[in-house]
């Protein structure tokens, strides 16, 4: 399995997501230098930036992962795998059940990261340090149409986006639904098409996912 990946995700992204399937994880800072080694030896032909996981296998399953849970990687890679050029077979034998409480904080936890670098890090601190209903109720207060700079986080453009995307997923696997691309967020939720194809939008149909968002979560909790 040495060198051994595998693309996934959207494709039409802009970026180019890329799974390498290893032997073992280490540290934070020894599975980027790995991530790093493997980009440089699989000498992937590319002009998009590469977005490289990394991930243990176990007879056909994604058991480990760096970045993300499990379950979504590995339903990701096996979903997506005929949507993109791939150099080897897929390495992904089955779809497994996924969690949806590790969905959701995921989510919210990402939503909340967002805004790092905004004048509201302080809050966004505390947030992080609380548990799930912090996150929430933070997210409930939240006015998009205030914040035109998330710093290093990106545009604005590119934050709705990853927002989007987030919400998308994560609101569809409430009702039972699992989606990897833009494209099938956009076909479950057309009102969310403008911020995933990176268009100029308003915030306001955004917030109105997140507000679905956080009433769905407090139900669930």
């Amino acid at each position: 399995m040495k060198n051994s990946y595998q693309i996934f995700g959207s494709k039409s992204s802009l970026d180019l997501d890329v799974c390498f399937f290893v032997a073992s994880l280490s540290s934070i800072d020894e599975n980027h230098k790995k991530t790093i080694a493997c980009i440089k030896a699989s000498n992937i032909k590319t002009s998009k930036k590469i977005n490289a996981n990394l991930a243990i296998l176990d007879k056909g399953v994604v058991v480990s992962c760096f970045k993300g849970v499990e379950d979504e990687l590995n339903n990701a890679l096996f979903t997506t795998y005929n949507l993109h050029n791939q150099k080897f077979e897929n390495h992904i034998n089955q779809l497994i059940s996924r969690d949806l409480n590790a969905r959701i904080e995921r989510c919210a936890r990402s939503l909340v990261s967002y805004f790092t670098r905004t004048p509201l890090r302080g809050e966004v601190k505390m947030s992080l340090k609380g548990n799930l209903i912090t996150k929430i109720d933070f997210l409930e207060k939240i006015d998009l149409k205030k914040i035109d700079d998330f710093g290093k986080n990106g545009t604005k453009i590119e934050v709705y986006k990853a927002i989007a995307f987030q919400l998308g997923i994560t609101l569809a696997l409430y009702d039972g639904i699992e989606l990897y691309t833009k494209e099938s967020i956009v076909k479950k939720f057309p009102k969310m098409k403008s911020y995933l194809l990176r268009e100029e939008a308003t915030s306001v149909i955004l917030e109105e996912y997140i507000k679905q968002f956080a009433c769905k979560t407090k139900k669930n909790i």
